[in-house]
């Protein structure tokens, strides 16, 4: 599983540098979410380096979500399952460092789920189409706006995601889709807005039935300008304010 860490960058703390190493080891191991490291004692001896030093590595990987450190009784360094609401939360500090707007994120949101409304169209499976009718079904049903219906509507743009058997876009999706939610700092829809949503899901999902790339990636498109204008008119003093950072799960 790896071994010391590269000494070339000596201006880089030991610690940063044995994260990156002991990061490596996992992918190189074949390491799986749920395997747990070697006993400290091992690691010190594989890496040549301190306890301390050991320590501090670990959790760098666990701030960084790469590892879940568990206490008690078979505790230990696990590898993690991947969080990518870690990878909002750090995006979205990064994008409030630079004031990147709330209305430029929506903007980019668009630009990705055009993207996956296509692929998915070409790539889903009988399956993966059988969800999305589910979705709709209950949706249908579920009261407009409430968490239920609200749990829903995120459940469609995932199960639409991974239609796309695109996981490097399915990453970007999740990320960015959480930043744009709007809910942490209070947007709210209205009736007429939830009821132009499900029209247009369904518009999308029967593209995606037919396999029309094209109808998928344009419904997807009139859908999110739907409600990024909403967002605009009803909510102009955070359409265009910086993001919000994510909160920690």
């Amino acid at each position: 599983m790896g071994g010391p860490p590269p000494q070339a960058r000596t201006h880089r703390k030991t610690p940063v540098l044995l994260a990156e190493s002991i990061a490596a080891g996992i992918a190189n191991d074949g390491l799986r979410p749920g395997d747990r490291l070697p006993v400290e004692a091992e690691m010190l001896a594989r890496y040549g380096v301190g306890r301390a030093s050991m320590r501090e590595a670990l959790r760098i990987l666990e701030a960084q979500g790469v590892l879940d450190i568990r206490v008690g009784a078979g505790g230990g360094p696990f590898v993690a399952q991947p969080q990518p609401q870690k990878v909002a939360r750090v995006l979205s500090l990064m994008l409030r460092l630079s004031e990147v707007s709330f209305s430029e994120v929506m903007a980019a949101r668009t630009v990705l789920e055009r993207a996956l409304a296509r692929e998915a169209a070409v790539n889903r499976t009988p399956a993966q189409l059988d969800a999305l009718h589910t979705n709709q079904t209950l949706m249908e049903r579920l009261e407009r706006g409430s968490p239920e219906f609200m749990a829903a509507n995120r459940e469609f743009h995932t199960l639409l995601s991974d239609a796309s058997h695109n996981r490097v876009l399915a990453l970007q999706w999740s990320a960015l889709s959480t930043i744009a939610d709007g809910s942490e700092v209070g947007i709210q829809y209205g009736p007429a807005n939830l009821t132009g949503l499900l029209a247009a899901h369904r518009k999308i999902i029967a593209a995606v039935a037919q396999h029309d790339a094209a109808a998928a990636e344009a419904a997807m498109l009139t859908h999110l300008d739907a409600a990024s204008e909403y967002v605009r008119r009803h909510y102009r003093h955070l359409y265009e304010r910086p993001v919000t950072v994510v909160s920690s799960l």
